[in-house]
């Protein structure tokens, strides 16, 4: 290093130089790079523009505009089909404008006060609720409301089962021997529930199963409800439900009556004030028993059965059959006054009724999609 030292100028004239090699030599490696990117890429838009050329309909302006034509009218569809199901009239302001109760007390009285006030129309109406509907599907709150995950779940199982509990009381059948609704689950059980539709729509499609929704913050929450008769699960091969687009909250009712009542209620429910769908209908004939208990009319007095002077609308008249007049308010007998009697009268059935009530799940926050190429003029 002695020459570096008696030549300063000439050792750091060549020190500068080699660090311009390497710097230039770096530069052209890097353009070399970019260079292969640049053509890997016009060699992937090439292909993409070849591609495109098969389209049909070809990507061109007109076909541009008519396909944003297109999705406007869908989603004006889509509007009008969401304002529909959003339900209208007294029933659809009730249920959007209640207030969840935040606490089971409040829960409890709520619960209470719906039971007691569907009493009191089934009596204003000659409807008899049987024993072992008393609690109109609630019987497990009997004595204290739901667990506090649990609340929002019940409150809106008990807006809907009182929609159609007056919609079927306003139709006057004889008696109603059940109602049922679905298990209230809380938000952890929900997710699961979700996860497995998820799973099996994945499944029946062949398809990747889509991302499940995030589980609750709240850990596993309270215990499920337990057993009872007032608890059912709907088919799934009957069921609206479909993953990530409408859930449903399924409720049955089982009541006695005639034909009549059955098409009044339906087509109370064809008016579509809240967006409930019938899924079944089964109608047996009503046993002995529970003939017996129709025919018996609540009063102001108490119970009152039904008594033979007053027959059942005639269908097809066999003959006229003397019927004892009231007592005479003179000393002379009154004639007996022929009364029709029916070959065949109208027979009382028992319907069981399963529907559902339609939610719309909410659309999750879509990314904004990048800038579409182009199409050609």
């Amino acid at each position: 290093m002695h020459w570096y030292r008696k030549y300063p100028l000439f050792a750091s004239a060549l020190t500068l130089c080699a660090l311009l090699v390497l710097g230039e030599g770096w530069l052209i490696y890097d353009r070399f790079a970019a260079s292969r990117a640049a053509e890997k890429k016009l060699v992937e838009r090439e292909a993409e523009l070849m591609a495109m050329k098969d389209l049909v309909p070809v990507p061109a302006r007109p076909v541009a505009t008519a396909i944003e034509a297109d999705l406007a009218r869908a989603r004006r569809a889509v509007a009008a089909m969401q304002l529909e199901l959003s339900g209208r009239g007294p029933a659809a302001e009730r249920l959007s404008g209640a207030k969840v109760p935040t606490a089971r007390t409040e829960a409890y009285f709520d619960l209470a006060t719906f039971v007691e006030k569907t009493r009191e129309l089934a009596k204003k109406n000659d409807v008899e609720i049987r024993p072992e509907a008393a609690r109109l599907g609630f019987a497990l709150y009997a004595n204290e409301g739901p667990k506090e995950d649990r609340i929002a779940s019940a409150f809106h199982q008990r807006q809907v089962v009182q929609f159609v509990l007056e919609s079927l009381i306003e139709a006057r059948p004889r008696s109603i021997f059940s109602v049922q609704r679905e298990r209230a689950l809380n938000k952890s059980e929900k997710n699961a529930l979700l996860a497995d539709q998820a799973a099996a729509a994945a499944a029946a499609s062949g398809g990747a199963a889509p991302e499940p929704p995030p589980e609750g913050t709240a850990g596993p929450g309270s215990p499920p409800e337990p057993e009872s008769p007032e608890l059912f699960v709907i088919d799934p091969r009957v069921t609206a439900r479909a993953y990530g687009y409408i859930d449903t909250t399924p409720v049955r009712v089982v009541f006695t009556g005639q034909t009549a009542v059955l098409r009044s209620f339906l087509n109370k429910l064809a008016s579509f004030e809240l967006p409930v769908l019938v899924r079944e209908v089964e109608v047996d004939r009503a046993s002995a028993e529970e003939i017996a208990a129709a025919a018996v009319v609540p009063t102001e007095e108490g119970p009152v059965a039904d008594t033979a002077d007053t027959p059942p609308a005639p269908s097809v008249v066999l003959s006229l059959v003397p019927k004892a007049p009231a007592a005479p308010t003179s000393g002379k007998p009154l004639p007996k006054v022929p009364v029709a009697i029916p070959i065949v009268s109208k027979p009382l059935s028992k319907f069981t009724v399963t529907v559902e009530y339609l939610d719309l799940v909410a659309a999750p926050a879509s990314e904004t999609p990048a800038a579409d190429a182009k199409p050609t003029p």
